[in-house]
Parts: C-alpha cells; sequence; structure tokens
C-alpha cells in the first residue's frame, strides 16, 4: 500500500526549467562591441579619401625659370694699323670721343718698356687733370641720392678709368718728347675714329643684327671669345677693340610652348639678372627664327654693366599674385548646361534663381513646373546648371510665356570638390596664377571657394556627390 501511494506521489511531482535571468549590461556592451567591430571593418576597408584645406597663397615675385640669353648690341670693330705690343689707354667700359687716344702700338717693345718704367717713377697729374677729376665730383655730388646708391660704385669706376687715361698720357707724352725720329717710327697712337663704349674683345657677333639671328647662334659651345690686353703681341689688321654705339641694346631667349602661351600678350616685362640681382624693365614681343620661339627683350639702361658679356642669364619677375592656394591634382572639369539670364525666376522658399519647364504627360498635355536645379556658376549673362538635373531638349518659358529656350548648348567649368557636408559638391574656380604644384584662384567668387573649405586632394579618386569620410 505504502509503496503504490509513494508511486502515485511521484507520478505528481512536476520539474520546473530554472528561469534565466537576462542581464541588460552585458546586452548594452555586446551590442557596443558589435558596433565598434563593424565600424572598424569599414574604417579599414574603405577607399582612404586625402583631404586638403583651402588656404591662402601667392605667386613668387619671379618665376623658377631661369633663361639663358644671347646679348645683341650696335658694335663697331676697329683693327690694329701695325704689328707690335698693345698698350691700352682707355679702360674697358668707358665712353670715349673722337680723337681720343684708344691704346698704342709698339713695333719692338722698347716704349713700352719706358712706359712701365716710368709709370713706376712718378704718376703726376697736371691742373688740368685735376680741374677735370674736380668737376667729376661736383657733378656727381649734385646728382647723387640715397635712393641710388649704386651709382656710387659706378662713380669709382669712372674715376678709376679717368685716373688710368690722364697717367698713361702724361707718361707717355713725357717719353714721347724725349725719342728720336726712329724710335718714333716704330710707335704707334691710335686714337678713336668713333664716339662710344670701349670693350676689348671681339667674338663674331659685332655684325649681327636681331633680325638676322640663327638657331646656331645660341649654340654657347660654339662660342669664341678673343680678348687683348697690355703687353700683348697683335698682328696687323687684327681686331683691338670695338666701340658700342647705343645705350639699347636686347636680350634674345628661346622659348617653350607654355611661354608662348604664357607672355603671348606682353608687350613689357621685367627681368632679374641672375649675375647680380638687378632688374630692369624692357620692350618684349615673341618671335621666330627657323620654326622656334624666341623672346625678345628691349633694354635701354644697365648696357654697359654687361658690356664684356655676350650670353647672360637672366630671370622673368612677375608681379605678385594672392588668392586661394589650392594643389594642381584637385582640379577637374565638368560639361555644364547654360540658360540664359532672362528665363531665371524666384518663387518657393529660396532666393535662388529657378526655371519654369515644359512638362508633358502620356496625352501629349502641356504643365510647366517649377526646377530650383543648383547653380554652379554664373557669368556672361548665362546660368550653369548640372545636365543631370535638365533633360537636353527641354524648353524653358518665361512667366509670361512670351519665350521659349531649348537646352542643348554646354559649356565646361573647372573646379574641385569642396567636402565640407561630407560629400563631393563641386565648386567653380577661376585661376589666377599657377606655381610649380599649386594654382592661385580668385577668392570670394559667389560660386566658389572660401578660405579653410575642404576639398579633395586628388579629384580623380572620387565623383560627385560621393560620401567621403574625413
Amino acid at each position: 500500500m505504502t509503496d503504490n501511494h509513494n508511486r502515485r506521489n511521484n507520478r505528481r511531482v512536476v520539474k520546473y526549467r530554472k528561469r534565466r535571468n537576462i542581464n541588460i549590461g552585458v546586452l548594452i556592451f555586446a551590442c557596443i562591441f558589435i558596433y565598434f567591430v563593424i565600424y572598424i571593418a569599414m574604417f579599414l576597408t574603405r577607399d582612404r579619401i586625402s583631404v586638403y584645406e583651402v588656404v591662402y597663397g601667392q605667386t613668387a615675385d619671379s618665376s623658377n625659370k631661369f633663361y639663358e640669353g644671347l646679348i645683341i648690341r650696335d658694335e663697331t670693330p676697329f683693327y690694329a694699323p701695325s704689328a707690335g705690343y698693345l698698350n691700352c689707354f682707355v679702360r674697358e667700359g668707358e665712353k670715349v670721343a673722337v680723337g681720343s687716344t684708344v691704346y698704342t702700338i709698339d713695333e719692338n717693345g722698347n716704349i713700352t718698356e719706358l712706359l712701365q718704367e716710368t709709370l713706376a717713377e712718378s704718376d703726376t697729374l697736371t691742373d688740368d687733370n685735376y680741374a677735370s677729376i674736380k668737376n667729376m665730383i661736383s657733378d656727381f655730388t649734385l646728382k647723387y641720392s640715397d635712393t641710388n646708391f649704386d651709382s656710387v660704385y659706378d662713380f669709382k669706376v669712372d674715376i678709376d678709368a679717368a685716373l688710368l687715361e690722364y697717367v698713361n698720357l702724361n707718361a707717355i707724352n713725357d717719353i714721347i718728347g724725349s725719342m728720336s725720329a726712329e724710335s718714333l717710327a716704330l710707335f704707334n697712337m691710335v686714337k678713336a675714329e668713333q664716339s662710344g663704349i670701349i670693350a676689348y674683345y671681339v667674338d663674331g657677333y659685332e655684325d649681327k643684327s636681331v633680325e638676322g639671328l640663327t638657331t646656331t647662334d645660341f649654340n654657347k659651345e660654339a662660342y669664341v671669345k678673343t680678348t687683348n690686353k697690355s703687353n700683348d703681341l697683335v698682328a696687323a689688321g687684327s681686331p683691338i677693340y670695338k666701340t658700342i654705339n647705343s645705350e639699347k641694346w636686347d636680350i634674345v631667349i628661346p622659348l617653350s610652348d607654355e611661354d608662348v602661351k604664357k607672355y603671348f600678350e606682353d608687350t613689357r616685362i621685367k627681368i632679374r639678372f641672375q649675375e647680380d640681382n638687378i632688374t630692369a624693365v624692357g620692350d618684349f614681343e615673341i618671335m621666330y627664327i627657323n620654326g622656334q620661339a624666341y623672346g625678345r627683350i628691349s633694354l635701354e639702361q644697365y648696357m654697359v654693366r654687361y658690356a664684356s658679356e655676350r650670353f647672360i642669364n637672366i630671370q622673368i619677375v612677375e608681379d605678385q599674385i594672392e588668392g586661394l592656394k589650392i594643389p594642381k591634382t584637385a582640379l577637374v572639369t565638368f560639361d555644364f548646361y547654360i540658360i540664359p539670364e532672362k528665363f531665371a525666376t524666384y518663387g518657393g522658399n529660396t532666393s535662388d534663381a529657378g526655371f519654369l519647364v515644359e512638362k508633358y504627360d502620356e496625352d501629349g498635355n502641356v504643365s510647366v513646373e517649377y526646377i530650383n536645379p543648383m547653380i554652379y556658376e554664373f557669368k556672361d549673362g548665362y546660368y550653369y546648371v548640372s545636365t543631370e538635373d535638365f533633360s537636353s531638349g527641354q524648353n524653358l518659358i518665361l512667366e509670361d510665356n512670351s519665350e521659349k529656350y531649348t537646352i542643348s548648348a554646354k559649356q565646361s567649368l573647372t573646379g574641385v570638390y569642396n567636402i565640407n557636408n561630407g560629400y563631393c559638391v563641386f565648386r567653380d574656380v577661376n585661376i589666377l596664377a599657377t606655381t610649380n604644384d599649386y594654382y592661385i584662384v580668385e577668392s570670394g567668387t559667389a560660386y566658389g571657394l572660401l578660405v579653410y573649405d575642404h576639398i579633395v586632394l586628388d579629384s580623380s579618386a572620387v565623383t560627385e556627390n560621393q560620401v567621403v569620410y574625413h
């Protein structure tokens, strides 16, 4: 009985599963962990877009490119009347008048030796010499200005040249007074046949003009320069010196195709001489020699400073241009529909321009829809709108329906992708100048960029309206 009773009681016992309590904190932590895992995976696998912050910039005051120019002047060479030893009386770079003694030629060298001995023993100046030098100093003092301190160096050169000429002439006159007729026959004093700046070298370019140049004239490796100096033994008929007859001179430089485009409209140009950083402004024109472009720079100053040069390195100095500085890699070009200004209308809750577009339903019924597209530029009386906002062949109408405009004409704009809002938006730029890696573009335009805007560094890596993480 008892066993049967126990069995009955055992059958009535119901076993319940133990209830599990949900830990809300663990669940939240798990969700956050999963979110971070997904975010990190997306961060590691997505394309990396480099971003550039727009800043102010300016062009340098000169290009980084140097040009080797060929100097052309009005020059006349003069030749030795006889063979002998040369003694120069006029310093190179000094201007002489007609009839001034330029050099002497001593056929046997005896007088040259006497001249050297006399100069070593005495450097006496006459009263006329002192008066002349005093006048030079007085003239310089009256014209001197602190703003033109370089003239002090030029004045020193002039004084040195005058002293050399006076001392030499005084010495040679003393010697001539004691010479025999036979010795005088072997001595030749050569006077200037025309006035000009003296240079004691020749190089074969004396008779050349800018118009007569050939491409081979610019080959510096083939250039030969013959220079004369005192005590040289010269042959009869050899070129001794030349006069430079005008302060006007030309520098001719080779130009690349890019240079031609850059300076095509320029008629005046500023240059800097690499040798001493002197700057000058001259007339400019582009000329062609055997199909090659050259720039001709015509100057009327500093000719004497470079009278001993035939080839010279210069740099073109440009006006500084300020604006927004953007990398060249950021530029992108798009085609846009252009719409005449008079078809713009305004409505809704915006002050931006919109347009009235004709719409046709399936039955051919006509209605008018107001579209307020994004404007990318306005210039020359036309709005530039995206080709995705309109279709070619659509008609725009005026509010009074008096005239229609069929959308079809396109124009290109060059710009960058602005990503201030996290996605790519085209912004037009107006390029003012260029450097090696950057463009300087106009700031403050209605549809352009502002300083500190963020743009895509490499425009080829994205597309319009693409979401960009940065």
